[in-house]
């Protein structure tokens, strides 16, 4: 589920390269989120890493559906 380019983040990749490095759910509920401004933030970017590598997926969407909620999205 990797992004092809290293250097480029995860979230990046899916919102600007048609990349899918997540989970659709999890993928769904950022491309809401991003609509939000400052809805994404500097730990939800950091937890991308963990996300795109498969790890913390559960806590991931649970962090997810709270901002959601919190943003109305």
């Amino acid at each position: 589920m990797s992004s092809s380019d290293p250097n480029d983040h995860p979230i990046r990749a899916m919102l600007f390269q048609g990349k899918h490095p997540f989970p659709k759910d999890i993928e769904d509920m950022l491309r809401r989120l991003q609509l939000k401004p400052g809805a994404i933030t500097t730990e939800i970017a950091m937890d991308a890493f963990d996300w795109e590598r498969g790890e913390r997926l559960e806590v991931g969407r649970k962090k997810l559906q709270a901002l959601c909620k919190t943003h109305g999205v």
